[in-house]
């Protein structure tokens, strides 16, 4: 196999491939064989054609452009061995001529390279979250929340009650939503949900057994497109009221939050304790985060623009998988994020740079720092995983890529906080 290598371009390089008739020869059997099997061939039982009948069947041409799939990746990956290419994507493969001697030419990504700036002008002024006693209050009520029942009540209806009722809403004589005994909370984010702004404040004020016929212009958001920015007309009947009963916040309250708690007062000590980590590992990510972001604004890329292409269409494969999942239509999809197709994937290829320069960086932060992690250290962590994840679906390589991400990125914080700390 005749190689002729370009020279190195933008982290890239072209290989010409010229290939011999005996490096192909194996190939050609094979598509041979696929195509004896496929074909109906006069005076042949399926699949017992020899090769050179189905050439006289196919053509050369033919035979040569079936065996592709056969030959392409196995002559595209020899020659990159030969030239002792290290690839850092899939090569991007273009066919020049088939026939008389089959000719490729291959792009190769090569190792892709950052100049780092300098990272000893880089000053963070990242602050951390203070936890008072009003952040743990704020838990015991959304503790308090959660663990309320509700207690029916007869009194006028308020903004915070549970009603039961029966509701129908109609619209130009159809009808949106006819529910018998459907049950509402009286509060705002119910209202934002279904789209008809206003609605709380018509329910509120009613009795149990109430009837009321009101009017609500419904929004341009409105979830069913046929009768956004219409008037609706409302029927509704309250069946029965009911106000949250919250638990008191005392030491028998602090055991239902957590069985091995003593009393409230410790109760309080260990949410704060939750808090403050929380806020410690916030902190510490924001460091990282805006150090990153320094570091790449600093520096200067060199990224094969194949790799950028195969990541882009990597993210918009996993975007579009997600949004099917949810079983959202893709056009209807990019009518929510009001963008068009183009823009959406022009969103993806920047988060697809950012992504490659982020990896790239890191690794240079890491060399730059001479940051080691112990392989016997990375193996314990591995057993410790196991013992805790015990039927987890991860790969052993891909725990302690992990891990090793981890407590490297734990070093590189530590260096941050002792000298990228604005005073």
């Amino acid at each position: 196999m005749k190689i002729d290598k370009s020279k190195v371009e933008n982290q890239q390089v072209t290989l010409t491939l010229e290939v011999e008739e005996d490096e192909i020869e194996k190939y050609l059997v094979q598509a041979a064989r696929k195509l004896s099997n496929q074909l109906k061939i006069p005076g042949f039982r399926k699949g017992k054609a020899p090769k050179s009948i189905v050439e006289k069947v196919v053509g050369r041409e033919g035979l040569v452009e079936e065996s592709l799939q056969f030959s392409v990746p196995n002559l595209v990956n020899d020659a990159i061995d030969k030239e002792n290419l290290e690839v850092f994507a899939t090569p991007k493969i273009s066919v020049i001529d088939l026939v008389p001697i089959l000719k490729l030419e291959a792009k190769v990504a090569l190792k892709p390279n950052a100049k780092i700036g300098k990272l000893e002008d880089i000053k963070l002024e990242v602050i951390k979250d203070k936890i008072s006693a009003k952040e743990v209050n704020n838990i015991i009520e959304q503790s308090r929340n959660q663990h309320a029942s509700w207690v029916p009540v007869k009194r006028k209806s308020k903004i915070g009650d549970l009603l039961s009722l029966d509701f129908k809403c109609e619209s130009e004589d159809e009808v949106i939503m006819d529910h018998k005994s459907i049950e509402i909370i009286l509060e705002n984010q119910y209202e934002d949900n279904l789209k008809m702004p206003g609605l709380m404040k018509k329910l509120a004020g009613l009795s149990e057994e109430d009837s009321k016929n009101f009017k609500l212009d419904l929004p341009e958001d409105f979830f069913n497109e046929k009768f956004k920015k219409t008037t609706a007309t409302f029927n509704v009947k309250i069946i029965s009221i009911k106000e949250k009963n919250l638990p008191e916040v005392d030491d028998n309250f602090a055991k239902l939050m957590d069985p091995s708690i003593n009393d409230l007062k410790e109760l309080k000590k260990q949410i704060k304790k939750n808090l403050e980590l929380n806020a410690n590992n916030k902190y510490d990510q924001d460091l990282w985060d805006s150090f990153i972001d320094k570091a790449i604004n600093e520096s200067k890329f060199t990224i094969p623009e194949i790799m950028i292409e195969q990541e882009t269409e990597n993210l918009i494969k996993q975007q579009k998988e997600m949004i099917n999942n949810q079983k959202i239509d893709f056009d209807t999809y990019l009518k929510g994020i009001n963008k068009s197709e183009e823009e959406f994937e022009d969103e993806i290829s920047k988060s697809a740079d950012i992504r490659l320069k982020r990896a790239i960086i890191i690794e240079e932060i890491v060399n730059y720092y001479e940051v080691k992690i112990d392989d016997k250290i990375i193996n314990e962590e591995l057993d410790k995983f196991k013992e805790i994840q015990k039927n987890n679906n991860y790969s052993d390589q891909s725990i302690k890529d992990e891990i090793k991400y981890q407590k490297r990125r734990d070093k590189i914080i530590s260096i941050i906080k002792s000298n990228y700390i604005k005073n």
